[in-house]
């Protein structure tokens, strides 16, 4: 609800803000360039954990200098299982699926048990329209995180679309289960 001065949430009644995230995104953008810039300048004072962290703050306003940080960390620590599925996501993003693909299956070699790299990718075996080993992608993440309910809706509707309707149904059901509460 609205008075004109104030919106706030009829169920919770709590206040809510009225601002676009694209509008804060284009005011924080250039302090995370200075960001990015200083951390450029003291690099050999940096390691990987720095820039790793450097790439979250810039990935909503900067997300090719994120990209740059996130490779920077993986220089200086080629087993940072992380930076390797940040990036990956950041790449799968401009279109650059193999070479995302490339990143989580290298997050995996680090941690197997990576719910996160196993599912991102599944998306990307699913973008190269390799699905039976997008399936197999998922449901790794789900051996990880069984309660992962995107990778429930997803190897659901893989299985539908591969004509295996009981286990379709079976992961539905679970992916409704999952989100019945959220």
């Amino acid at each position: 609800m609205s008075d004109g001065a104030a919106t706030w949430s009829v169920d919770s009644g709590q206040t809510q803000l009225d601002f676009a995230v694209s509008d804060l995104a284009s005011r924080a953008a250039p302090i995370a360039r200075r960001t990015a810039r200083a951390a450029q300048a003291v690099e050999a004072d940096l390691d990987a954990a720095d820039w790793y962290e450097l790439g979250l703050e810039l990935e909503a306003v900067a997300p090719t200098e994120a990209r740059d940080a996130y490779r920077r960390a993986l220089e200086l620590d080629a087993h940072h299982g992380d930076a390797h599925v940040n990036l990956g996501r950041l790449l799968q993003e401009q279109g650059m699926i193999e070479e995302a693909e490339r990143h989580y299956r290298l997050a995996l070699q680090e941690n197997p048990e990576h719910s996160t790299a196993a599912f991102n990718l599944g998306i990307a075996l699913e973008d190269l329209g390799r699905l039976a080993d997008a399936i197999e992608a998922y449901r790794r993440a789900l051996a990880a995180d069984p309660k992962l309910a995107d990778a429930h809706f997803n190897v659901a509707r893989l299985y539908d679309r591969m004509g295996k309707r009981a286990a379709a149904l079976r992961h539905l059901s679970i992916y409704r289960r999952l989100t019945a509460g959220a």
